[in-house]
């Protein structure tokens, strides 16, 4: 039998089970039946995001206990992480799940379908002293607070609280040029890290910082002071090539467009600064996006924004400690992910009509 008929023949083995089941709790009368009839794939075996990438959002499914099936299926709705409570809970009575779920604390995240996340919560695969998160580059702190409070680690607010300068943190030779309450965007470095049971928001914060330190080189800072630039500054354009690159290899021709531009007096034009200040994630802000009122809006105020948008990987840092050295000034990105460059207005008027209208 192929791979494909087993499948099916799977579905349909699991489809008499459910029936079964109900046949066993007729007492549940028409809604149960409605219930069955509503166990598509759509329902458990499709995630509710298709995005398995590093930055899909992970959650901490916490199961008490004695809880029940019917109470974790319940919970599973209301965090985002399956469609149909009455789908999740007959399907797991039918695989047998009500008498194994185990208490513990199990990271999953909406890339898995129900069907594999009530897998893992009757697996026992849980988390005790510590859970592994990644910070995609990029990631704003705001990103950082929604993902370690989805966690269940922390509140936004207590993580906010921490990721600014502080005493604390003054033992960090790269945090001097810092007053205190600087909001520490940028120096926040993305990784993977693993959070043990007694991490506080600051220990992570120092976790990062020092991680940051350590990808800071001398080299680099002697270059920067060569530039007559500072760390800062090469963050701040940094954190704006990162979102505004589609890839590491076009990073250094988006950092010499923005240096050119703010070397000639003009605006950055950043559309990555407009989607900061709007909290939004747009390819092409609207024009009265690009006239909202703030100090982050290169669009409407000359030179660098106030401080970083997000924080950049190394690869963003470099390019904008080492930009590629050309006469361009603005650049577009086709749909096929290219970046193609232009000296003047007019000419990337021309390649917008090419490439994008």
């Amino acid at each position: 039998m192929s791979e494909a008929n087993q499948h099916r023949t799977g579905r349909r083995s699991l489809g008499l089970r459910i029936v079964a089941a109900l046949v066993v709790v007729a007492v549940a009368g028409a809604g149960a039946l409605l219930g069955a009839l509503a166990l598509t794939d759509g329902l458990l075996f499709q995630p509710m995001t298709d995005d398995r990438g590093a930055g899909s959002a992970a959650f901490v499914v916490e199961i008490q206990p004695r809880q029940t099936l019917r109470t974790v299926s319940r919970s599973l709705v209301a965090q985002g992480l399956a469609r149909s409570a009455i789908a999740v809970e007959l399907y797991g009575r039918a695989q047998g799940y009500a008498a194994s779920l185990q208490a513990g604390r199990y990271v999953v995240s909406p890339a898995m379908s129900p069907a594999e996340i009530l897998q893992k919560i009757t697996s026992g695969d849980a988390v005790f002293n510590e859970i592994t998160i990644t910070i995609p580059e990029g990631w704003s702190l705001n990103d950082i607070e929604n993902h370690l409070e989805n966690l269940g680690l922390f509140t936004r607010e207590r993580f906010q609280q921490a990721a600014v300068m502080q005493p604390a943190y003054r033992d960090f030779a790269v945090l001097a040029e810092l007053q205190d309450d600087t909001i520490l965007d940028g120096y926040l470095f993305p990784d993977t890290y693993r959070i043990f049971e007694d991490s506080t928001p600051e220990s992570i914060v120092r976790r990062m910082l020092a991680n940051f330190q350590q990808r800071i080189t001398p080299a680099m800072l002697d270059e920067m002071r060569a530039q007559g630039r500072t760390l800062h500054d090469v963050l701040t354009l940094a954190s704006i090539v990162q979102k505004e690159a589609d890839d590491e290899r076009q990073m250094p021709d988006v950092a010499g467009v923005f240096w050119n531009r703010l070397e000639n007096g003009v605006r950055l034009e950043s559309d990555a600064t407009v989607n900061y200040v709007l909290g939004t994630n747009k390819r092409q802000p609207t024009f009265a996006d690009t006239e909202v009122d703030h100090p982050y809006n290169t669009y409407e105020n000359h030179g660098l924004p106030p401080g970083p948008i997000g924080n950049p990987g190394i690869d963003a840092i470099l390019a904008a400690l080492d930009p590629a050295e050309h006469d361009y000034f603005f650049f577009l990105h086709p749909i096929d992910g290219r970046i193609v460059l232009s000296r003047t207005f007019a000419e990337h008027l021309e390649n917008k009509a090419r490439y994008l209208d």
